[in-house]
């Protein structure tokens, strides 16, 4: 218990005479790292900016979703459509005579590009030759200049092989010829 309860506290001792306040280094070391903090932000920003960003990768070319059944039905309902073409515009009977003439292709089949080499980023384009009957229809067919790939040549091959031609005139007769047709296959950029 206090002796004296009603007397107030006495005053504090006022500081001693030549000794200045002590102040807190706070504000100044909250400072500092503030500006190492922005520091360090700007290095990290200065060395993302340097980077590039990763390059697009070329999404391969779509892929029909089926079996193969349903491309070959495809494939064969054309060429029966193009042999009653044929036989509808062929005359009944043979053709007056008139100068000849070497064959030419009149419906041509795009060949699928092969998906290995689309995303190897191959081009190049293929002389195919092809021995074409009297009545407009490939009978063989042959690479005669290699596109230096080998998906390339054997995607041109197929393709021809399901080509229909004009066939070849010679004295006023359609007539087997040879013929050779380039296939380019190129990526669009």
């Amino acid at each position: 218990m206090d002796p004296k309860p009603d007397l107030p506290p006495p005053p504090p001792a006022p500081p001693p005479q030549g000794v200045p306040e002590q102040r807190t280094a706070a504000p100044l070391l909250w400072i500092l790292l503030l500006l190492a903090l922005l520091a360090f932000g700007w290095f990290i920003y200065s060395q993302r900016a340097g980077v590039a960003p990763a390059p697009e990768t070329v999404p391969p070319p779509p892929v029909a979703i089926g079996d193969g059944r349903d491309a070959a039905a495809e494939r064969e309902r054309a060429a029966d459509d193009a042999r009653r073409a044929n036989r509808e515009r062929a005359p009944a009977a043979p053709a007056p005579a008139g100068p000849d003439r070497e064959a030419t292709p009149l419906a041509r089949v795009e060949p699928d590009y092969p998906v290995e080499a689309y995303r190897r980023r191959e081009e190049g384009t293929v002389l195919v030759g092809a021995t074409v009957g009297a009545d407009g229809r490939p009978a063989r067919v042959e690479v005669v200049r290699r596109s230096g790939f080998r998906d390339l040549d054997q995607a041109a091959v197929d393709a021809v092989r399901q080509w229909t031609f004009e066939p070849a005139v010679r004295g006023g007769r359609q007539v087997e010829a040879e013929v050779q047709v380039p296939v380019t296959f190129r990526i669009d950029r």
